[in-house]
């Protein structure tokens, strides 16, 4: 075999190897909790509470405990658990349909009301 032949069979073998390491790797999330929270912020006009790392439907999420602001409504002061997807910082749905009816999100950590 000639050698430019060996010479690019060697930089494919290698090209292949260090995709191959990088998709195996375990994935970061692309939206920290930080840009997670000033996403709802922003795009609601609620107060962050507080963030935690979870899983919805096998996806890494935020969910991001909100508090609606003071106002004139009766939907003052309500507290809202919302999930935004860690790699695209999409806000998903609270309700998913299922062939069997929806589930419902998760209840905060500590407990809470069902």
């Amino acid at each position: 075999m000639p050698q430019p032949k060996r010479f690019r069979l060697a930089c494919l073998l290698g090209l292949f190897a260090a995709t191959m390491m990088l998709a195996a790797a375990p994935s970061q999330a692309a939206i920290s909790q930080e840009k997670a929270a000033e996403l709802i912020t922003e795009q609601f006009g609620v107060e962050v509470l507080r963030i935690r790392a979870g899983a919805l439907d096998d996806r890494p999420v935020w969910y991001v405990t909100v508090m609606q602001p003071e106002g004139s409504s009766n939907a003052t002061f309500q507290v809202h658990i919302l999930a935004v997807d860690q790699e695209s910082g999409e806000l998903l749905p609270s309700f998913r349909h299922r062939e069997s009816g929806y589930i419902k999100p998760p209840p905060p950590a500590g407990g809470g009301r069902p």
